[in-house]
């Protein structure tokens, strides 16, 4: 009997011995799990924080009471404001926008992405947000991507903008063919009809020159323009666009004449193309100077280390990055730039002040052209003006 008992007793002592190592082991084990499922969890935590540092665009995580948790330095540089105000706070406090806020709770309650732009007020960019809904998630119920589009924004602006020009430069011309058409058909005299005649083909005239123009800023901006540089006089450039136009000048009694300081280096240039730029440089001087004005060209070597180089001249050598340059610079008599669109005058199809230049003719391309060609030769163009004193359009030509 006593040896039953103390083999029952053996036999409990074993299954309660393996029942408590049992026990210590799927709690090691739970033990175990929890370190890798932290490390894990780090890991991720760690991807997520560097992922977030690298990207452009600014993120937010939100919680479950739709207040900011987290945000990542690039959002700093686009809202400037301070990371540290921004924990806690909720999405229209930070954005000031309710269409931003209204798309990031629908988002949220429909479980579905969600985007849309939007402008903070006060404030010149154009934003896009995107909502990402967490819907599986305890603790977080989405991520919140902006990005700055702004640059893209200008684009669409500006080709718009471009689009609705071209249509109505365009449409003039063609408005005017057709009334001459229709008069032509009504039979008039021989030397009526002659004159119609002539005008149809500058309307044509003024078309074809519209259409080269866009062909040749496309060109250019699409990087397709194929330049021939070479060592180039830029002084005998000068004196051919000025042989050239001269008696366009004459035909309104004004004085067009040059500055040349000597010696002047060469300088590594498309020749056609700087004499291209040079052309429409004068031809607006003479379109805008009024009778007896006076036009000059003044060309001279600069160096960026000479004190007595012109502070503006040195900002532009600086811009550029030139040691020397050759500036060339065509100032006129005229009617001037007002001061609020002399920033505007080498944008695409832009026109001082139409009502004053309706008369003068033109695209409104040339300046645009002239400033991409410049700045293919490494080169900077500006303008300085007093509306009613004439007018500066000055280029910096790097210098062999």
């Amino acid at each position: 009997m006593f040896v039953v008992v103390l083999l029952v007793a053996l036999l409990l002592a074993a299954l309660l011995w393996g029942w408590r190592l049992r026990r210590e082991l799927e709690a090691e084990r739970a033990y175990l799990q929890r370190r890798r499922e932290k490390r894990e969890t780090g890991a991720l935590t760690q991807l997520f924080l560097a992922t977030a540092a690298a990207l452009e665009s600014g993120l937010l995580l939100i919680d479950r009471n739709h207040r900011i948790r987290f945000a990542n330095q690039a959002l700093e540089n686009m809202l400037h404001v301070e990371l540290a105000t921004v924990t806690g706070q909720a999405i229209i406090t930070l954005l000031r926008d309710y269409r931003a806020d209204a798309l990031v709770k629908s988002a949220i309650e429909s479980g579905e992405v969600q985007s849309t732009t939007f402008q903070p007020p006060r404030s010149p960019q154009t934003l896009q947000i995107s909502c990402y809904p967490l819907p599986d998630h305890d603790e977080y119920c989405a991520i919140v991507l902006l990005r700055d589009i702004t640059h893209l924004a200008q684009l669409e602006r500006a080709r718009r903008e471009m689009v609705a020009n071209v249509s109505h430069e365009l449409r003039t011309p063609l408005a005017s063919i057709k009334l001459l058409v229709e008069t032509l058909q009504g039979a008039p005299p021989p030397e009526v009809a002659q004159r119609m005649l002539g005008n149809i083909d500058d309307e044509l005239e003024a078309m074809t020159h519209l259409v080269d123009e866009l062909r040749e800023l496309s060109q250019i901006e699409s990087g397709r323009m194929v330049m021939a540089f070479q060592p180039t006089d830029i002084s005998a450039l000068v004196e051919r666009a000025i042989a050239r136009l001269r008696p366009q000048a004459e035909r309104r009694q004004l004085q067009l004449t040059s500055e040349i300081t000597q010696p002047l280096p060469l300088a590594l240039v498309d020749e056609e193309r700087i004499g291209q730029v040079l052309l429409n440089l004068l031809n607006n001087a003479i379109k805008f100077t009024p009778t007896d004005g006076r036009i000059t060209i003044h060309v001279s070597a600069v160096q960026a280390a000479n004190q007595q180089t012109p502070s503006r001249i040195r900002h532009e050598l600086q811009q550029t990055g030139l040691a020397r340059a050759i500036v060339v610079a065509v100032a006129d008599t005229g009617i001037g730039i007002p001061e609020s669109e002399v920033d505007r005058v080498f944008e695409r199809f832009y026109k001082v002040d139409r009502a004053r230049t309706r008369n003068s003719g033109g695209t409104g391309l040339g300046l645009a052209i002239a400033k991409h060609l410049v700045e293919r030769h490494g080169g900077r163009i500006w303008v300085e003006s007093e509306e009613g004193h004439g007018s500066t359009f000055s280029l910096l030509l790097p210098a062999m």
